[in-house]
């Protein structure tokens, strides 16, 4: 007795499901930083799982957010609107410069 159509059909379908999810975290582990080897380890062991965590890893292009230090005449300018305005005194704005320029 031999394999009848549905029994390929199942055994092809598993196949290619072994081969998939090794390749797509082969592919995506590239982007990431589990790295391709990882991505491939994860997509073979635990297949569509191993998928989901290597989703969850970040990309190697992530960059933290880091926010820039003002420029000194960034600071010069908003201590000379705080003189306009009146919010402080000129003796306040000179002190300031100073140190900023210093």
């Amino acid at each position: 007795m031999g394999l009848g159509t549905p029994e390929i059909i199942i055994l092809l379908i598993i196949l290619c499901i072994y081969i998939l999810f090794p390749i797509w975290g082969y592919i995506e582990g590239k982007k990431r930083s589990v790295g391709p080897i990882g991505g491939l380890l994860l997509g073979a062991i635990l297949g569509v799982i191993g998928i989901i965590i290597l989703y969850l890893t970040p990309k190697k292009d992530d960059q933290p957010f880091s926010f820039q230090s003002p420029s000194k005449a960034d600071e010069l300018q908003k201590y000379k609107q705080l003189l306009d305005s009146g919010a402080i005194t000129e003796e306040e704005y000179q002190m300031q410069k100073a140190k900023i320029l210093s």
